[in-house]
């Protein structure tokens, strides 16, 4: 049963993100981009990961926002304003709710990045109804429907270094 429930909500946020294709220039939106969202890992060990990616980047950003699960909180110790997720943010099929969308909808973003390494439909679907310009996110199953610039994973599938790649790939976009 709970695979079902899994392939309805992955197919119902992938219908609900469909979206004209536009043609998107990532060196000008990126480059000059100055407010992002970071919405990060609800797994531990990818969200301590993560936080180095947010850390390297938050200095090219006049305003950083960060999405945070509840039992993450204390660990997001950042200068940065902070949107907590708790399970009542999650609707029935485990995705977010519209309370939770209309709040991150709230700001504008030039830039929103999904930091989950594993599959999350939650925060993946949550990085496209962001309406940011650009979405980004590790490349995964189903990715081409939530996020315009997707990082590739190395081949070993190695956190550390995909983070990493994730680190640089949007440096080189912002230090051009």
């Amino acid at each position: 049963m709970i695979g079902i429930k899994n392939r309805l909500a992955v197919r119902y946020a992938a219908n609900r993100t469909r979206r004209i294709k536009k043609s998107i220039k990532f060196n000008d939106v990126i480059k000059s981009s100055e407010t992002a969202v970071f919405l990060m890992p609800r797994v531990s060990m990818e969200f301590y990961l993560a936080r180095s990616v947010v850390e390297s980047l938050m200095r090219y950003f006049r305003r950083v926002v960060l999405l945070v699960a509840e039992n993450m909180r204390e660990m997001a110790a950042y200068r940065s304003e902070v949107i907590t997720v708790s399970q009542a943010d999650e609707s029935w099929l485990k995705l977010p709710s519209h309370d939770l969308i209309y709040r991150l909808k709230e700001d504008k973003y030039d830039l929103a990045f999904d930091l989950s390494f594993s599959e999350d439909i939650f925060m993946s679907y949550l990085c496209r109804k962001s309406d940011a310009k650009i979405c980004a996110g590790f490349s995964k199953t189903n990715c081409d429907n939530f996020y315009d610039l997707q990082i590739m994973l190395p081949e070993n599938r190695d956190m550390k270094k995909a983070y990493e790649s994730f680190t640089h790939t949007i440096k080189m976009f912002k230090e051009k």
